[in-house]
């Protein structure tokens, strides 16, 4: 009777000791949008039958990023970046940058550069512990009178991975 007990309580103990290892998963969170670019006739270079400025930049602060949940200062994390368009121009490009560190006692590299955000999941910057506050910049370029008026719009998600 003995061994039974004995070998009914080895996986539950051993579950029991596991739980505390195992980890939440790290959380980010996203604040802010773009909605409020409208290129006008203003935009144009030199008035009348001119073209486009082609480049536009948000303000230094257009979004904020939070990394949130991790397992201590030495937890090491990546955020990728891609869009979704709903509707977009062919010819203008979208850009990320991260305009700064944020706030928090892990450290954080990479991504001060713009870099183009695409159809697909690609790194974008990364770093180890809670961080946030984290400003990011957007820009769209290649914006010409090439381009049909109307409303143009794409979705950026970032995602954390836990490293």
């Amino acid at each position: 009777m003995k061994s039974a007990v004995h070998t009914f309580l080895r996986p539950v103990l051993l579950v029991l000791f596991l739980l505390p290892l195992m980890a939440a998963a790290i959380d980010i969170a996203v604040t802010g949008d773009w909605t409020d670019l409208f290129i006008t006739a203003n935009d144009l270079t030199a008035g009348p039958g001119s073209n486009l400025t082609g480049q536009y930049e948000s303000n230094i602060d257009q979004a904020t990023i939070d990394i949130v949940n991790t397992a201590g200062n030495s937890d090491s994390w990546r955020v990728d970046v891609k869009r979704t368009d709903t509707t977009w121009g062919s010819t203008a490009v979208l850009a990320v940058r991260r305009y700064d560190s944020g706030y928090g006692e892990g450290s954080i590299s990479g991504g001060l550069a713009y870099q183009t955000v695409g159809t697909t999941d690609m790194s974008f910057f990364s770093g180890t512990g809670d961080r946030t506050g984290i400003r990011i910049q957007l820009k769209i370029s290649n914006v010409s009178l090439s381009l049909s008026p109307g409303n143009y719009s794409s979705t950026i998600s970032y995602t954390v991975v836990d490293l």
